[in-house]
């Protein structure tokens, strides 16, 4: 059952709150076995508890809900001997806090894999907010039962203390005494005693009580300023108030304070400066991790560019259109792919940093830009790194780029260089191997091929694809290979007389190659041969093999 009002959701008060979702891996583990069984069912099954209240605190829960802050069931019975579930105490403390309606307005994202339905808007509000952060990026521990430390965190935040530096949850109880929240005594018996929802109860009622955090306005104060409780109804409850509360300023927008580049609309690659990985999404769903790989050409690596009134831009799968890059807007969160909508977890802004090259900046909030962490794409505050940099493709094969990669190449192994008697690179010596390591310096993958071109495994297959192939040896077949052969790809000759060579460039007359052992023994060369030259070769035929990681950007 969920304690929500039956004329708004909002005032889903649940008759829990659990802690700052900031909880610990090390809270109770209680959850429902039955992902379809409902909270009500669940909580039925319960052991309920015959408990006696605090002394002048066992009408907490009539009280609250004369306020309007908790409704009950149907029939508006709280249950208030049964325990509470985290996710329940959640949507309790976003009624304290009077945000229930602005977490229900906009479809916020969320990680979490255990909450149930009804609770999907508070929980992409939770992690949005930061509010909610769970076990894990995946486990909130919804249907775990709520424990007084837990649940006392949530209180104190909706009072303005923040978890980490004005307290722990662990010492949460003891920081309520502090702050006059309650007693010792009330402290003590909340834990030591099984926490049901009427201590829940409790806790709520003189939280509305309590001054916020470094003024002298109450809870029920900035309630009453909100318009989500009356001053006739607090004095009727003996709540405390009485003291305008004022709300502080909303941080402004930054979108405006930083000169930002105009994206073309458009299907592109996104190309990781620093990692030389492009941006790539888990699939075409909702919640898809976003991450970086290194470039296959699949639909999964791009992204549409669709254009903001405001100047700025949201990133779509191009897979599915209707989802898009989003990221909580908090240094340090994960993007994933999220149902398009309103919310400022959406939308970004382009810095130009070099020619072609742009940061990814958080729209309402500039210091913060799309990075590459650990392979995932993270938001970070912008340092300038060139993880932080990005290239926009259309995915079109850039020849000069990978021309300019080879010849950088051919500085390490040099024309003339002997490559000594023992030389081998992932398991092939002399000019197999050499391909392969040329390869491997073109495109990070260390790819393997047979003499007449197929490839050692499907991994291998991964990596590169047939592009031409030629069983004659005639001046025409070979000069009709070598057109479909770009700066980098593989020349790989079959058997009897096999030979690797590295291609890279060609004119009407013939093509220059790089290879080693042809002039000698594990000898480096560089030579151009005319398109006739091997019309006698003995070989079973010729192959062009082309990286599916080719340069692109």
């Amino acid at each position: 059952m969920i304690f929500h009002s039956p004329k708004y959701k909002k005032r889903i008060l649940s008759a829990i709150l659990c802690g700052s979702i900031m909880l610990s891996a090390g809270a109770p583990v209680f959850a429902f076995d039955n992902p379809e069984e409902t909270v009500s069912e669940v909580l039925e099954e319960v052991q309920t508890r015959e408990t006696e209240a605090i002394p002048g605190l066992a009408d907490s829960g009539y009280a609250l809900q004369r306020l309007g802050v908790v409704a009950g069931d149907d029939n508006g019975d709280l249950m208030l001997s049964k325990s509470g579930t985290r996710q329940e105490a959640f949507t309790l403390f976003l009624s304290l806090l009077g945000e229930q309606d602005v977490a229900e307005a906009t479809q916020y994202s969320y990680t979490f894999q255990d909450v149930s339905q009804w609770f999907a808007d508070f929980a992409g509000y939770g992690q949005y907010t930061n509010y909610a952060a769970g076990y894990s990026e995946t486990e909130f521990g919804a249907r775990d039962v709520v424990t007084a430390p837990q649940y006392m965190t949530f209180v104190l935040r909706a009072l303005g203390y923040e978890d980490g530096q004005d307290y722990t949850w662990k010492n949460s109880l003891n920081k309520a005494v502090e702050i006059g929240l309650c007693t010792q005594g009330q402290a003590d018996s909340w834990a030591s005693n099984q926490f049901s929802r009427q201590e829940i109860m409790e806790i709520s009622y003189l939280a509305l009580s309590t001054k916020l955090k470094d003024s002298s306005c109450t809870l029920a104060d900035k309630l009453i300023a909100d318009g989500e409780i009356t001053s006739e109804a607090a004095a009727a409850e003996n709540v405390v108030f009485g003291t305008p509360y004022y709300a502080p300023p909303v941080a402004k927008n930054q979108t405006a304070t930083i000169a930002h580049s105009s994206l073309p609309y458009g299907s592109y690659i996104l190309y990781n400066i620093g990692t030389g990985n492009v941006m790539t999404t888990g699939g075409a769903a909702k919640q898809a991790n976003v991450y970086a790989a290194g470039n296959t050409g699949s639909d999964s690596q791009k992204f549409t560019i669709q254009s903001n009134d405001d100047g700025s831009f949201r990133l779509l799968s191009s897979q599915d259109t209707s989802l898009t890059v989003d990221v909580h807007p908090r240094s340090g969160v994960n993007a994933i792919l999220w149902t398009t909508n309103s919310s400022d977890c959406q939308s970004f802004v382009a810095v130009q940093e070099a020619d072609g090259v742009y940061s990814l900046r958080l729209a309402s909030n500039c210091s913060l830009a799309l990075e590459v962490v650990n392979g995932d794409v993270r938001l970070n505050g912008y340092s300038g790194a060139a993880s932080q940099q990005w290239k926009l493709s259309s995915g079109m094969e850039d020849t000069a780029a990978a021309t300019a990669k080879l010849a950088s190449i051919m500085t390490v192994h040099p024309n003339g260089e002997s490559l000594g008697g023992s030389y081998s690179f992932a398991g092939a010596s002399q000019c197999m191997g050499f391909g392969r390591e040329v390869f491997y310096r073109m495109y990070g993958d260390t790819a393997r091929w047979n003499y007449d071109g197929s490839p050692k495994s499907a991994a291998d297959a991964q990596m590169y694809k047939v592009s031409a192939s030629s069983s004659s040896y005639s001046s025409s077949s070979i000069k009709a290979l070598i057109s479909k052969a770009k700066p980098g790809d593989i020349l790989q000759m079959n058997s009897p007389k096999m030979h690797t060579m590295v291609f890279v460039s060609s004119d009407s007359a013939g093509f220059t190659v790089y290879d080693a052992n042809w002039t000698g023994p594990n000898k480096v060369s560089v030579r151009y041969v005319k398109y006739g030259a091997w019309s006698s070769r003995n070989s079973n035929g010729i192959t062009v093999l082309h990286a599916t990681n080719y340069p692109t950007y």
